[in-house]
């Protein structure tokens, strides 16, 4: 009885579970140049690889035919659609059609027969997956750049990465195709232009420079990721680098006090020099308050979350009493530059944006008795 339950109960798991992604072609069999359509579905958003393989494509790229790889974009949809011409694998079949992400992940495959293509036994497989290893790692991965430039007034950013593919295997290994894409989050969608690998000997290695161009306004973090296939098992790696406009506050810097000084006359108007304005002008420290207030609201981020979040990239703990203080200004923090980009991170804003004054109904940084 428990166990006829159980299996009940499993029932609609089994019904209603999310379908993973999917690849369909048009036929079920072609010939040697004939185009074949294929289409993707349920997939996450990203490029998305596109392989025509032999040997059921369980070596990976090595078992593929990657000068005729297509790549497509899947949008949000999570469709996708390429064509690929049909070409003789470098190994014989089973022959599938291989799509996996172009950052990396578990390829999904459909099988296709293709004419005039022998098929492997299966002492020919295993025959195969004996030989020699084709084998590569990527080492010494860094990237460089970042001085003064127009992403410092918020216009785009220019990088240049540098790694080291080096020949582990015990086979050479010869032009194996290389992706690279840069980008906002782990799986960025901007494709890069890479460099031909060559031939590289068992032990040997060879360093590669590739420039990186941030559109702009560049702001935040940027992820670049690389993988080198045609071999035994893809080598993946993955660069951080990071550009914030750091002209711009010192613009505004420069430029508020006229601002003020402006406001003040304007409001002034015929008093004798002597007398002091009714109430002091909003202080800079002040400003910064109400705007990480509106933008903490803005993210809807309770200030326990945006404490942890701080603290992990501060390394100094940070509580929801101190995010209080920090945003209602009374009295006001000071600030220093440390504390700008740390909030600037993690409110996931650019920097001038905490510097500007906010609406004049944020200047009071909103009401905190209406927070639970």
């Amino acid at each position: 009885m428990m166990a006829l339950l159980a299996g009940t109960l499993a029932v609609p798991a089994l019904v209603f579970a999310a379908p993973g992604p999917a690849v369909e072609i048009d036929r079920t069999e072609a010939e040697v140049g004939q185009t074949v359509t294929v289409d993707l579905a349920a997939w996450p958003t990203g490029n998305v690889l596109i392989e025509l393989c032999g040997n059921g494509g369980e070596r990976g790229s090595a078992d593929c035919a990657v000068a005729a790889a297509a790549t497509t974009f899947v949008g949000e949809e999570g469709r996708g659609t390429a064509m690929i011409t049909i070409v003789k694998p470098p190994i014989g079949c089973p022959c599938v059609v291989s799509a996996r992400p172009v950052t990396g992940g578990r390829a999904r495959t459909v099988p296709l027969k293709i004419k005039g293509v022998p098929v492997l036994t299966a002492a020919q497989r295993r025959t195969v997956s004996a030989a020699p290893a084709r084998d590569l790692t990527v080492s010494g991965i860094r990237v460089s750049g970042g001085g003064p430039s127009t992403a410092w007034l918020g216009g785009p950013a220019e990088r240049t990465v540098t790694f080291t593919v080096r020949n582990t295997g015990r086979a050479p290994v010869t032009d194996p195709p290389l992706t690279l894409a840069a980008g906002r989050g782990a799986a960025p969608t901007g494709i890069l232009d890479a460099p031909a690998i060559g031939t590289l000997a068992p032990g040997q290695e060879r360093t590669f420079e590739v420039g990186v161009k941030l559109p702009g306004p560049a702001f935040g973090r940027y992820t670049v990721v690389g993988e080198l296939t045609g071999i035994d098992r893809p080598a993946r790696f993955t660069a951080r680098t990071s550009s914030y406009p750091w002209g711009l506050p010192v613009l505004l810097a420069l430029a508020l006090p006229a601002t003020v000084v402006r406001g003040l006359r304007n409001r002034g108007g015929h008093r004798p020099a002597a007398v002091p304005p009714q109430s002091p002008p909003t202080t800079m420290n002040e400003v910064v308050a109400a705007n990480i207030g509106q933008w903490r609201r803005v993210r809807n981020l309770p200030r326990t979350a945006l404490a942890d979040t701080l603290t992990s990239l501060t390394g100094t703990a940070w509580t929801a009493d101190q995010i209080e203080s920090a945003e209602t200004f009374t009295p006001p923090r000071r600030f220093d530059a440390d504390e700008l980009l740390a909030f600037s991170r993690a409110l996931d804003v650019p920097i001038p944006a905490l510097l500007l004054a906010p609406p004049e109904g944020m200047m009071n940084g909103g009401d905190p008795r209406r927070e639970t």
